[in-house]
């Protein structure tokens, strides 16, 4: 495959630290897949008030700077840095749109700084075409991995991609790959105090047959990733939250059941974002695999 074949990673940089620890995320997926890194600092115009109104833009090069000392320290040469001017999210959706994943911190300076924590957030993870990861600033590179991927499943057509991806992703990394499934007690079952036999909850068997179709195919074409299937009541965002903090990457996908949902992005999806421990990778679908 020839260099200008290759995927790219698009990646914020912000000058904050979470942007270097997004590019440093980047950056090791990137060599674990052959994929090249392509770093990207957007400033929005400022304008000068006076007699001549004068927009002046910031080039970057400080941010940049800060990113190529970053790579060089990284020990790694297949990327890219430049530097755009507008909307944060705007832009990098539109350079991301037909790269597979685009990665961001989850708070930053600038522009990125509302990315994941408000309005700004909403927009970039609904309209991305391609798998939104958001790196925390409680992850720490080079510390070591915990060996597990964890992904969300929901039985949604959707999350067909997220578990593929999160097969893709244990398996290059040779990590254990942890099923999640919260059930929705109370819309599909009856209250405990209604059960037969209060030892075997009524919703245990809807949800392994469930879980065992959604993986069905995903095991066959990653013999050697092991998995296991966890079912735990709850809310959806916390417990994915807590099972985030053994993991070194939640997966779930950008739309859940409510299919007829006029956004892209899912609430358990968005809860997560804000939650979670380890790296998000919110999956659409399109570019999972």
């Amino acid at each position: 495959m020839s260099t200008q074949a290759r995927p790219s990673i698009v990646v914020g940089v912000d000058g904050s630290a979470d942007g270097l620890l997004a590019l440093d995320w980047a950056v090791d997926l990137a060599a674990r897949r052959g994929w090249r890194v392509r770093a990207v600092h957007v400033t929005e115009e400022l304008v000068v008030l006076g007699p001549s109104p004068t927009t002046i833009p910031d080039d970057g090069t400080d941010v940049l700077e800060d990113a190529a000392d970053e790579l060089s320290r990284l020990g790694f040469t297949e990327a890219t840095l430049e530097a755009s001017t507008g909307h944060a999210a705007e832009v990098l959706l539109e350079l991301s749109h037909d790269e597979p994943i685009l990665v961001v911190g989850r708070r930053g300076t600038g522009g990125f700084a509302e990315l994941m924590i408000g309005a700004t957030s909403q927009v970039c993870a609904t309209l991305a075409r391609s798998t939104l990861v958001v790196v925390p600033d409680s992850w720490q590179p080079g510390y070591g991995e915990r060996g597990q991927v964890v992904v969300g499943v929901d039985g949604s057509p959707g999350g067909q991609d997220a578990i593929g991806f999160a097969f893709e992703s244990a398996a290059e990394r040779g990590a254990e790959l942890s099923l999640v499934h919260v059930p929705d007690l109370a819309e599909n079952f009856p209250s405990p105090d209604l059960w037969l036999d209060p030892n075997d909850a009524p919703w245990r068997h809807s949800a392994r047959v469930m879980v065992t179709e959604a993986v069905a195919g995903w095991a066959d074409k990653y013999p050697d990733v092991v998995y296991r299937t966890h079912y735990r009541p709850g809310h959806p965002v916390e417990v994915l939250a807590k099972e985030s903090d053994y993991a070194d990457l939640l997966v779930v996908g950008g739309l859940g059941r409510s299919a007829f949902s006029p956004l892209r992005l899912g609430s358990v999806s968005r809860g997560v974002l804000h939650h979670a421990n380890c790296p998000v990778a919110i999956v659409h679908g399109g570019f999972a695999v």
